[in-house]
C-alpha cells in the first residue's frame, strides 16, 4: 500500500499542476476531496507506487481520510500523480490506520 499524509490545508500555488486552489487536509472534507488533496504531486519511485495495488490518504493524527485503488500515474515535471479508482465508502475511512506512518516524508510503501 503507498500511504499519503497530507498536512494543514492550505493554498496550492498559483501553478499547481492538477489545478487545485487547495492542498492538504481539513476537518470535515470528503473522500474526494482528500482524494483530490492527496494523490499528487509528489516525488515518489513510480515503478514502486505502481507496483502497490492501493493509496490511502491519511491526516497528520493518522485518520483515514480516502482509500483508492491505484489504476496508474501522470508525470508532471520530475513529480507524479496517482490515478486510481476511488473506494468510497470503505470500511477504513474516518478510523486510525492500522499502519501508522513512520516516515518523515509524506509518501510511505507499506
Amino acid at each position: 500500500m503507498l500511504q499519503i499524509q497530507l498536512g494543514a490545508e492550505r493554498a496550492a500555488d498559483g501553478d499547481d499542476r492538477l489545478g487545485r486552489t487547495t492542498i492538504g487536509c481539513r476537518p470535515g472534507m470528503s473522500e474526494d476531496e482528500a482524494w483530490q488533496a492527496g494523490r499528487g504531486v509528489w516525488k515518489f519511485n513510480a515503478d514502486r507506487a505502481l507496483s502497490q495495488d492501493e493509496a490511502q490518504i491519511i491526516s497528520t493524527d493518522g485518520t483515514v481520510l480516502a482509500v483508492a485503488k491505484i489504476t496508474g500515474i501522470t508525470k508532471h515535471g520530475d513529480r507524479y500523480a496517482l490515478e486510481g479508482d476511488l473506494l468510497h465508502g470503505d470500511a477504513r475511512v474516518g478510523r486510525p490506520t492500522p499502519s501508522p506512518h513512520l516516515s518523515r516524508n509524506p509518501v510511505t510503501y507499506i
